[in-house]
């Protein structure tokens, strides 16, 4: 007799089937039970690891034993033709039935569970990340009350607040929501079951502070928000030069009261006094209350940076602080406020100044890690001090955004999505890290899922122009031009930035002569602000809608007007240039916009000149993402100036690389700079090779050179 035919009359298949039904029904059973039952979230795990190792006993079980109405009897003491077996297998059969129509209701059941929440309910949570279970040891610190007379003491409840997230965020066994997430909520709200679900957190820290003279008093209360129940409340009064020892205190009760492992050097970093100087801490405070406002405006950065100068004035030794400042000079320099060798060199003292007092402090390290990004720009250094920093910093998501950042740029879109979806996860509220898990995925040409992580940051800031620009960004390179037409109309949007995007839109479908009107319109209403700027970053995008505009007239047939204002736009470049910009980026967004210039005005070799300069200034192999967009505007030089060959070479290496902003096929057809080069054959067989907008392996980096 075969070994199948043995099986099958044993029964031992019949019961493999029934004990891998019966284990996949109570898993669905156990996963629904276990918020209900406060069981812990690797319940279900251990059950499937336990059925596991049951299985192969079960197996053997099946094949040496009998179930008889006398009992179980070893197989060898039943005649192989006995009725029993047959009554065995067909009552076996009807339990495999029964047990897979449970396991169906459960699956049914769970399924309705999730996704029949009230759609109002639905609508209000954006998600970038796959539902999965929230963790028990995880935890949002909202907005301390601030219940001081003084209502000028606001910042120092921001900075108790933050203070002990910071603690948190030094606890790996933790989740800790980031405060970017937690300030849009109340101090003390009435929905906290349904704010810890928006923030995917098991606990809710409430508090207040109050501060008289050098008293503060601080009262904390930790919530189960799945129950809404009180776990521990505790009031601090202390003098203002301990209330570090209530920061630590809380942050390590919270840690116990969730059952979540400190390790020797988390006790380390949470009991390290930052500084012994009362005033000191209280500038410090007032920066860190500063910088959870906008950094896109510079009279709010120069206040944090007076603050931070503040704290180290008053303690030299205050590294903490010298790391914060390190972050906002270096801001100031990258952003563009103030891209000068000198705002640089100031960023470089505080980071020495950091280094040589607590070299591996993690606030330290991500100071390293900014400075070395946009100040240096060596992008392994940064990475690497990022990394350092996540070590200390588990729970920071600013660090695991650096980190995603400089992986785009080296080219690592596999790392930088995953980074990228950490800190999300950690600042679920913040619309730059949506944005951010946007920009990637539009990098690897992925348009809907790209278009889920637009519209969750949309969800957050509607009016977000750049969110704006990237959700018309996927519209377009799907070809939905009617959706992106009532997403313009809805906007209402006269910014100059929403009528830049109305000119695009209009010069994608071929209309010209308004698209020239609407980048006049931009430029009027830009005023020279440097608003966002499609050749990288630091000039205004008054330049780039002036050649988008001189392209406009030139298609119309306009040649004076179009002469006009590539004439006007190469001598605005070359004025900026004349004041010898000490950010190469700066350099080389001028060039590129000085050879489309060129191009336009028929000076070829010159154009070419400036194009291929600017590239080799920060080439692709130095920077995958700023350099891939370098490159595009060299193509588009060659395709002003009819050079058919340079320009299809370039254009078929750029369509293999994955980037922000990448070159699509949905881009070359519909944009008018490729018509000299358009009834090419060459070019047409890179619309057939290249169809739609092919996505890009998230774990292919960028060619370099």
């Amino acid at each position: 007799m075969s070994l199948l035919a043995e099986l099958r009359r044993r029964n031992v298949l019949r019961a493999a089937v029934l004990y891998a039904g019966a284990v996949w029904a109570i898993s669905q059973g156990v996963s629904q039970l276990t918020p209900a039952l406060g069981l812990p979230d690797y319940a279900t795990r251990w059950f499937l690891i336990a059925a596991t190792i049951g299985f192969p006993f079960w197996i053997a079980f099946a094949w040496l034993y009998e179930l008889t109405p006398g009992g179980v009897k070893r197989d060898s003491d039943v005649a192989e033709d006995a009725p029993t077996r047959h009554s065995t297998a067909r009552k076996l059969d009807v339990a495999i039935v029964g047990v897979l129509i449970v396991a169906v209701v459960l699956l049914g059941s769970g399924y309705f569970v999730r996704h029949q929440a009230p759609a109002g309910e639905q609508a209000s949570v954006p998600t970038l990340i796959s539902a999965r279970p929230t963790p028990a040891k995880s935890i949002a610190v909202l907005p301390f009350e601030n219940l001081s007379t003084d209502k000028a003491n606001a910042y120092f409840a921001d900075g108790i607040q933050d203070e002990i997230l910071t603690g948190l965020a030094k606890i790996g066994d933790l989740k800790v929501i980031s405060r970017t997430s937690t300030e849009r909520y109340a101090s003390a709200p009435d929905n906290l079951p349904e704010i810890a679900r928006q923030l995917g957190v098991a606990t809710i820290l409430e508090g207040s502070v109050q501060k008289a003279g050098d008293r503060v008093r601080v009262n904390v209360q930790l919530i189960d928000a799945r129950t809404d129940n009180h776990i521990w409340a505790e009031t601090y009064d202390r003098k203002l030069d301990d209330v570090f020892a209530v920061e630590s205190e809380v942050a390590e009760k919270i840690a116990a009261s969730l059952q979540a492992a400190i390790t020797g050097a988390e006790h380390h970093a949470l009991d390290a006094r930052p500084t012994g100087n009362s005033a000191a801490y209280d500038a410090y405070l007032k920066a860190r209350a500063l910088v959870g406002r906008s950094t896109s405006d510079r009279a709010n950065v120069e206040n944090i940076i007076a603050a931070y100068r503040e704290a180290v004035t008053l303690d030299p030794d205050f590294a903490l602080a010298w790391a914060g400042l390190v972050k906002q000079q270096v801001w100031m320099y990258w952003e563009g406020f103030d891209p000068t060798p000198t705002r640089l060199a100031m960023a470089k003292a505080a980071l020495d100044r950091a280094v040589a007092l607590v070299p591996d402090a993690p606030e330290v390290q991500a100071a390293q890690g900014w400075y070395q990004y946009y100040g240096r720009y060596d992008l392994v250094a940064a990475l690497a001090a990022f990394h350092a920093a996540q070590r200390g910093l588990p729970n920071d998501a600013n660090v695991w955004l650096g980190s995603s950042y400089v992986e785009q740029r080296i080219g690592d879109y596999k790392a930088a999505l995953k980074d990228s979806q950490r800190a999300r996860e950690l600042d679920p509220n913040n619309v730059d890290s949506a944005a951010n898990v946007a920009e990637v995925q539009i990098g690897l040409r992925r348009f809907a899922e790209a278009n889920v992580a637009v519209d969750a940051g949309l969800a957050l800031d509607g009016g977000d122009p750049e969110l704006r620009r990237m959700k018309l960004e996927v519209l377009w390179n799907q070809n939905k031009f009617d959706a992106a037409a009532r997403l313009l109309a809805a906007w209402h949007s006269e910014s100059a930035p929403g009528i830049a995007n109305r000119a695009v839109q209009a010069m994608y479908q071929r209309d010209c002569a308004a698209a020239s009107a609407l980048f006049a319109r931009a430029i009027a209403e830009s005023r020279g602000a440097s608003i966002y700027p499609s050749y990288g970053e630091y000039i205004p995008a008054a330049f780039d809608w002036r050649l988008q505009q001189a392209l406009c007239e030139a298609r119309l047939g306009h040649s004076a007007t179009a002469v006009a204002l590539y004439r006007e736009g190469w001598k605005k470049a070359q004025a900026r240039l004349a004041q010898k910009p000490g950010n190469v980026h700066v350099e080389v967004a001028l060039r590129l916009a000085l050879g489309e210039a060129l191009a336009g005005l028929g000076q070829a070799d010159k154009a070419v000149a400036e194009g291929r300069r600017a590239v080799t200034l920060i080439p692709e192999s130095r920077d995958a993402w700023g350099g891939q967009v370098w490159q595009r505007y060299l193509a588009r030089i060659y395709a002003i100036n009819g050079d058919v060959d340079d320009a299809i070479l370039l254009v078929a290496h750029l369509l293999q690389t994955p980037g922000y902003h990448s070159q699509t096929v949905a881009r070359l057809r519909l944009d008018p700079v490729w018509d000299p080069i358009r009834s090419d054959p060459r070019f047409q067989v890179l619309l057939r090779k290249y169809p739609g907008a092919a996505q890009v392996d998230a774990s292919k980096r960028a060619p370099h050179d």
